[in-house]
């Protein structure tokens, strides 16, 4: 009898052990990220004046009910754009609050209860709201009015042929991983096919709110260095490709003392073939659009659309984000490299480096952010680390 007794005791001391072990990394990861949550929540409350916040938000929801205010349209649009982002800002800062508050009284719940289930669970959620938060502060970073727009992202291949067109075509497939993981809705505008593979030019529009804060400092010369995929002899080479990326024009959005219009007159319409490989991939009719703003010289132009009315509408799209980028640039006058002078496409002015022979490495030259996991980067998208890093860095030079 005393030796069963033993033995149950035995069992009962490995099976509390091995619990221990097993739960001992969980809660020692648990306790990290619920430390930075509570430390990136204090840099939040830091960062702003909460309640001036609160109390703008207050006089614009009475200025709104104004019966008088949409006697000028112009007034009543920008009061109700400031009053939604002001007040969704509030929303979302005293809901990470309060699920901070929880999150904590989980993990204690957790700890007392010893629960594996229960510790995943919390871990789970304690890793949603620490990005949650993460996302939130990059937010509170985006300050100018067009930084709540979509944005309409180009890309264009530097010398090297069918390495940099290939290299383009990557460039394009991770910048829409990013934007459907992120819950936008994407669209391809335009899309020139290159002489063998990937494309020789692209324009890539993610719809949705701060698109555009988030993808703003993407634009530059990013470059590739890889075995070649299309040398026989397995040589490694160097790709370049540059990305520009506009804001996209919302219906009411104001530059100085009124919308972005553009007369008829300064606009000078032409169509032509698309172009493309050749073969049997040449368009006979001419649906292809090209516009050309006569005032600045900007030209915008489409061929990926099914019909020349089709190609004229997103072609002006394209025109009107690129004319709104150049006004709102020439009234901050910002020192940022924006595509009017962007860096050679070549080598020696990348901001990104994208190395995957003779070892693995993505480095941003800008921010010093790096990562090894290609395959997250240019598979899935995962650019949200160099965004952050590019908004912070960025952010604080403006304020210096």
């Amino acid at each position: 009898m005393f030796r069963l007794r033993d033995n149950f005791k035995h069992q009962i001391y490995h099976l509390l052990l091995k619990r221990c072990y097993t739960s001992g990394p969980i809660i020692t990861k648990l306790d990290d990220i619920i430390n930075n949550a509570n430390k990136n929540l204090n840099l939040l409350n830091r960062s702003k004046d909460w309640n001036l916040i609160k109390n703008e938000t207050r006089k614009l929801q009475n200025q709104l009910q104004s019966e008088t205010l949409w006697n000028d349209p112009s007034v009543a649009t920008v009061l109700q754009k400031r009053f939604s982002k002001l007040n969704d800002q509030i929303e979302r800062y005293e809901r990470l609050n309060k699920n901070v508050k929880d999150i904590n009284e989980l993990a204690e719940l957790a700890n007392e209860e010893n629960d594996m289930e229960f510790m995943n669970a919390a871990l789970y959620d304690a890793e949603m709201l620490e990005k949650e938060i993460k996302k939130f502060i990059s937010t509170s970073f985006m300050t100018e009015e067009e930084d709540q727009n979509g944005c309409i992202i180009q890309i264009t291949p530097g010398a090297g042929g069918a390495e940099s067109c290939d290299w383009s075509d990557m460039l394009l497939k991770m910048y829409e991983k990013w934007g459907v993981k992120n819950g936008y809705k994407i669209k391809l505008m335009d899309y020139v096919k290159g002489e063998i593979v990937g494309c020789r030019l692209a324009f890539l529009q993610i719809n949705g709110e701060y698109a555009y804060g988030w993808c703003k400092h993407e634009s530059g010369v990013h470059r590739l260095i890889r075995i070649s995929p299309f040398d026989t002899q397995s040589r490694r080479h160097t790709s370049f490709a540059s990305v520009i990326v506009f804001p996209m024009v919302n219906e009411n959005d104001v530059v100085g003392a009124g919308n972005v219009e553009i007369p008829k007159s300064d606009l000078r319409i032409e169509v032509f073939r698309s172009s493309g490989p050749g073969g049997q991939h040449v368009n006979v009719t001419e649906s292809a659009v090209r516009i050309t703003h006569i005032p600045t010289k900007i030209v915008a132009q489409c061929q990926s659309g099914r019909s020349q009315r089709a190609n004229k509408v997103l072609a002006m799209t394209m025109l009107k984000s690129r004319l709104y980028d150049k006004v709102i640039k020439e009234k901050k006058n910002t020192k940022q490299v924006q595509y009017s002078n962007l860096p050679e496409n070549a080598w020696g002015s990348q901001i990104r480096s994208y190395v995957l022979h003779p070892y693995q490495l993505i480095k941003d030259a800008r921010t010093g952010f790096e990562t090894t996991q290609i395959d997250d980067v240019l598979n899935e998208g995962e650019l949200d680390g160099f965004m952050e890093a590019s908004l912070t860095k960025f952010t604080k030079n403006l304020n210096d």
